[in-house]
C-alpha cells in the first residue's frame, strides 16, 4: 500500500473514531437528562391527615346494634363501629366478616359459622363465639326493644358455641335466606365483657351506647349533642387511610346540611334528597355520586278494601297500571329519584327477570279495559262510575316533599282516564301505623327495603297480610305463595332461580301493585376531598366502602419517589 493510500485509510479510521465519540458522548447527554428529569421533575401524590367532615341529619340516640334500625343516624354509626358475621359486598353478594366461613345444610335449616382467628375488639381482646351466643340471646330476650320481626326471626333459633369460634345455629324451619341476618344490617356482634353488666332492662339506659365498644372500621373518640368523631381501626383496612378522621355533626335536616356545605362547615353531604339536587349542582364545591340503592317503591293496592272494592278486580288494577306514566315520572317530574322498575326484585339481584314487566304507558288501553269492565262516565262529569258508585281513590304517601311530587303525578296521569285520584300525604310513622298496618287505605306510594337475598315471603305470602306481617296488600295468591315456600325450602339457587321468576311473572300480571321505580341515592362531597368512589349501596353507610383511598392533602415527590411507592403498594 502507498504513502498516500495509507494515510487515506488512517483518516477514515480517525472520522469513524470522531463519530462514535460523538454519538456517545449524545447518549451520555441523554442518559443524564433523563436522569436528571427522572430525579428532579416532582409531581403531586396524596399525602396523610385531615379530618373528613360529613353533615347527617338527626341525631344518634341508641349506637347498639339492638336498638338502631329506628334511626337512621344510629344504623349509619351501627354499620361503622360494629361487623356482623356476614357482610354484603357491592353486589349484593354475601362475604365474610366476623365469620371467616359459613355452611349450610341440605334442608337449609342448620346454619355453621366459623370465626377468624384475628377477630377482635376495638380494646384488643379476642372476639369470641361466647360474644356471638351472648348477643342472640339479647335479640331474643322481651325485655329488649328490638325490631318486633327480628327479635320473631331470633326467637326461632337455637344457637350453641361449639368451641371458641365455631357457632351453630338450628332453625325452627327451613329459611334459605338466614345468612342475610347476620350481616351488620340485622345484626352487629356485642362484646360480652361490657355489656354484660347490664340487665336487659337497663340496656337502653346504658352509658356504653353513646361510647360504644366494636370491632368494626372505625373507633369513637369523641361524642357529644354536636358531633361524633370516628377514627380509623387499622386493623380493619388493608391500607392505612389518607384522612386522620371521620366526623358526624348533627343537623336538624338535609336543608340545613346542604347550608353548611355551602359555607364550608362541612366537607360531605349525607344525601341529598331528589328536590333539593338542583341546589346542589349549583354549588361549584360539590361533586355529586348517584349511586343504587337496595330499595323499590310501588303503588300498593288494597286489593280487598270495602272502600274501594273496584280493586278486587285485576282488568282495572292492569288499566290503573296502563293509566301512569311511570317513565315521565322518573325522567321529568323528578329526576334523580330513582330508575324505572319492571320487577319486585332487585335488577342487580341473582333472581332478577328482565323479561317480566307492567303494562307500559298506554292510555287508549287503559281506557278500553275499563269500558270493558263497565266503569263509564254515566253523567259527563269526567269521572267514571258504575252501579251509582264513582271511580276514585285516595292516593297515599309519606309527607317528603318528593313523595307527594309522585302521588301528584300518578293523580294528574289517571285522571286522565276517568279515575279521580286524590293525592293525600301524611307522616311516615301516621302512613304505618294508621293506614298501612290496619289496612285502612285504598293505594299508597310505598318502598321497601330489599337488601341480600330476594326472599318476597315477609311482604307477599298471604300468612304476611297485616297485622301479622308486611303484607299490606292483602294479597293471596296460591299460586304465589307456593313458589315462595318452595324457594325458601332450597338451599339451590338454580331451582330458587326459576321459582322467584315464576314469582315475579305473578306479580306484574296480578298487579298487587304497580313497581315504579328503584331507588337513588345521591351523595355530596366538597371538591376538595379526592378519589371519592361511591359504588352500589347495600345500606347508606356503604358510601365509606372506599374511605381509605379519600384524601384531602398532597406532597410533592420526584419521579423515581413515585416509582417506588408504586411498586411498594403493588408489593403489599
Amino acid at each position: 500500500m502507498n504513502l498516500a493510500a495509507r494515510k487515506e485509510s488512517t483518516l477514515s479510521r480517525h472520522i469513524v473514531w470522531q463519530a462514535v465519540l460523538a454519538l456517545l458522548g449524545l447518549l451520555l447527554i441523554v442518559a443524564l437528562l433523563s436522569y436528571v428529569t427522572y430525579s428532579y421533575t416532582t409531581e403531586y401524590v396524596p399525602a396523610r391527615g385531615g379530618v373528613f367532615v360529613e353533615g347527617v341529619a338527626g341525631n344518634p340516640q341508641y349506637v347498639n346494634p339492638l336498638l338502631c334500625h329506628y334511626n337512621p343516624v344510629d344504623e349509619d354509626l351501627c354499620a361503622l363501629i360494629y361487623n356482623g358475621l356476614l357482610r354484603f359486598d357491592e353486589h349484593g353478594n354475601l362475604q365474610p366478616d366476623l365469620a371467616e366461613s359459613w355452611e349450610v345444610n341440605p334442608t337449609s335449616d342448620v346454619f355453621t359459622f366459623t370465626l377468624r382467628a384475628d377477630a377482635r375488639w376495638h380494646d384488643g381482646l379476642r372476639i369470641s363465639a361466647e360474644d356471638v351466643i351472648y348477643t342472640v340471646n339479647l335479640f331474643q330476650d322481651p325485655d329488649v326493644q328490638v325490631l318486633p320481626d327480628l327479635s320473631a326471626l331470633w326467637r326461632s333459633v337455637i344457637a350453641e358455641a361449639v368451641d371458641e369460634r365455631t357457632v351453630v345455629f338450628r332453625l325452627s324451619e327451613p329459611y334459605a335466606a338466614f345468612p342475610d341476618y347476620t350481616t351488620i344490617r340485622w345484626f352487629g356482634v356485642l362484646p360480652r365483657h361490657y355489656w354484660q353488666r347490664y340487665s336487659a332492662r337497663e340496656i337502653p339506659e346504658a352509658i356504653l351506647n353513646t361510647q360504644p365498644i366494636g370491632s368494626g372500621p372505625f373507633r369513637v373518640t369523641e361524642f357529644d349533642s354536636e358531633h361524633i368523631r370516628l377514627e380509623p381501626n387499622l386493623r380493619a383496612f388493608d391500607t392505612v387511610p389518607y384522612l386522620d378522621a371521620l366526623e358526624f355533626r348533627f343537623y336538624p335536616d338535609y336543608a340545613s346540611i346542604l347550608a353548611a356545605a355551602e359555607v364550608g362547615d362541612v366537607q360531605g353531604v349525607s344525601r341529598i334528597l331528589p328536590e333539593y339536587i338542583p341546589q346542589a349542582e349549583a354549588n361549584p364545591d360539590m361533586q355529586l355520586f348517584t349511586s343504587p340503592l337496595s330499595d323499590i317503591t310501588f303503588l300498593l293496592f288494597n286489593v280487598d278494601s270495602p272502600n274501594a272494592p273496584y280493586l278486587q278486580d285485576v282488568a282495572v288494577r292492569q288499566a290503573l297500571a296502563y293509566g301512569i306514566n311511570r317513565e315521565r315520572l322518573v325522567e321529568t317530574v323528578l329526576p334523580g329519584v330513582g330508575m324505572l322498575a319492571n320487577s319486585p326484585v332487585l335488577p342487580n339481584s341473582w333472581a332478577y327477570d328482565a323479561s317480566v314487566a307492567p303494562p307500559d304507558y298506554d292510555p287508549s288501553q287503559a281506557n278500553t279495559l275499563l269500558d270493558e269492565a263497565g266503569w263509564v262516565d254515566s253523567n259527563g262529569d269526567g269521572v267514571r262510575d258504575k252501579d251509582g258508585v264513582d271511580l276514585s281513590l285516595v292516593l297515599l304517601s309519606d309527607d317528603a316533599p318528593h313523595s307527594q311530587l309522585v302521588t301528584q303525578s300518578i293523580s294528574e296521569d289517571l285522571n286522565q282516564i276517568g279515575v279521580r285520584a286524590v293525592p293525600r300525604a301524611v307522616s311516615f310513622t301516621g302512613l304505618v301505623t294508621d293506614f298501612l298496618v290496619p289496612r285502612n287505605f285504598n293505594a299508597a306510594v310505598v318502598t321497601w327495603e330489599l337488601i341480600g337475598d330476594p326472599d318476597p315471603y315477609p311482604l307477599w305470602h298471604s300468612t304476611q297480610i297485616s297485622p301479622k306481617g308486611q303484607n299490606y296488600s292483602g294479597w293471596n295468591n296460591r299460586q304465589a305463595d307456593l313458589t315462595m315456600e318452595q324457594a325458601r325450602r332450597t338451599a339451590d339457587e338454580d331451582q330458587r332461580l326459576q321459582l322467584y321468576k315464576q314469582f315475579q311473572a305473578i306479580v306484574v300480571q296480578d298487579l298487587p301493585a304497580i313497581p315504579l321505580y328503584y331507588g337513588l341515592y345521591t351523595y355530596g362531597v366538597s371538591n376538595q376531598v379526592k378519589d371519592v368512589q361511591v359504588g352500589m349501596l347495600n345500606i347508606a353507610a356503604d358510601r365509606f366502602r372506599t374511605f381509605a383511598q379519600w384524601y384531602m392533602k398532597t406532597r410533592q415527590v420526584t419521579l423515581a419517589e413515585r416509582r417506588t411507592l408504586e411498586f411498594d403498594k403493588l408489593s403489599k
